[in-house]
């Protein structure tokens, strides 16, 4: 299967992504930012919100400028834009992201520091989005490449095919899975996870109300830090755990890919509410590194997320949106509806799984019940 989209396909995806995802009006003014390889389909973008009635703008980025700027110690002016880049957001009512930079081998080898200059812009950005009514989405897609197949080491065509496939999907069609199990897990007091390869974990629930992502910008989402953008593909429920009960083992079998270094083979032992020991295949230095230097709460369970796509099994970076994948974190979540407030998160995935809740079933062998 070829890296690069065809015209049709690429008109495809921006159409149902602009309509069932973003709901595109007439004379709408979309921004679309790209990365050299995403070129072919932010073109589809440009195209398809014309044929929408809609006035696009290409904001196109470097590869090249950008690692030229890195090496040459400019990243601070590449994660403070210019005023006219302000303003064009001000203006903008739909914004489409393409991942970048592109190459995330180079991306995650980068200092803290440096990486922290590059995104030095964030916080602005969203206070902007935000009260400019922008809504967006980032494109999963834009991830796909033969390079960062090689450095995540999973086969292109399939990745490819994947997230193609979640991109094409109108979210209504998981509404009702994504319903079920929010109404179970703001209702609930104890959740279990088991699995065959040793797993069994009891989690604490706070009756707290659960967070639905779909990869698309609702009226509720708009209320979070970074709600004007959403994720395409996405698909999972997540929701704030109770901060003072997880007991028993959860052994990971997806890995943990952003942010910062991999972790893969994860095991966490978790003892009177807090966890007790991690152990990690890959990851463990800088784990522990972290940990050892957060704050108070960095041990306390954090959240629990259930992914809910079909099409989900081996794609980088969208571990959690498995079918049936169950995703916990440790560390702050006074951000996600908890109590913590720490400087410190982490998060593990498990597949395949069998979850309950007060002894209720939501997946049999990482099937949705």
């Amino acid at each position: 299967m070829p890296t690069l989209p065809t015209e049709a396909q690429a008109d495809l995806v921006a159409r149902r992504v602009l309509t069932s995802r973003l709901g595109l009006r007439p004379r709408e003014n979309v921004t679309i930012e790209v990365y050299p390889s995403s070129l072919p389909w932010a073109a589809g973008f440009v195209r398809q919100a014309r044929r929408l009635g809609a006035y696009p703008l290409l904001h196109y980025e470097d590869e090249s400028s950008y690692w030229q700027a890195v090496d040459s110690g400019n990243a601070s002016i590449v994660g403070t834009p210019g005023n006219h880049e302000w303003a064009a957001l001000e203006k903008t009512d739909v914004y489409v992201y393409f991942w970048g930079p592109e190459d995330q081998a180079r991306y995650h080898a980068l200092p803290e520091s440096t990486a922290s200059k590059l995104t030095s812009f964030n916080r602005h950005w969203y206070e902007i989005a935000g009260k400019s009514g922008v809504r967006g989405v980032r494109m999963g897609i834009a991830r796909v490449s033969e390079e960062n197949a090689r450095f995540w080491g999973v086969s292109l065509a399939r990745w490819r095919k994947e997230v193609l496939a979640a991109s094409l999907r109108d979210p209504e069609t998981l509404a009702r899975d994504a319903g079920r199990i929010r109404r179970a897990l703001a209702r609930g007091s104890e959740l279990r996870i088991r699995h065959r390869n040793g797993t069994d974990l009891t989690l604490g629930l706070a009756q707290r109300p659960p967070t639905v992502f779909l990869g698309k910008v609702t009226p509720k989402s708009r209320g979070g830090a970074a709600g004007t953008m959403a994720s395409v593909p996405d698909a999972n429920v997540l929701v704030a755990l109770a901060e003072d009960t997880a007991d028993g083992t959860f052994i990971a079998n997806r890995p943990t890919l952003i942010p910062g270094p991999s972790l893969r083979g994860a095991r966490w032992t978790f003892e009177d509410g807090r966890l007790a020991r991690a152990d990690f295949a890959e990851g463990e230095r800088s784990f522990q590194r972290r940990f050892a230097a957060a704050s108070a709460g960095k041990d306390r369970p954090s959240f629990i997320e259930i992914g809910l796509d079909p099409a989900i099994h081996a794609s980088p970076t969208l571990e959690e949106s498995e079918r049936g994948a169950v995703t916990i974190g440790v560390g702050g979540n006074s951000r996600l509806g908890g109590k913590t407030k720490c400087d410190f998160l982490s998060y593990v995935t498990l597949a395949g799984a069998t979850v309950s809740v007060d002894g209720r079933p939501l997946a049999r062998a990482g099937r949705i019940v």
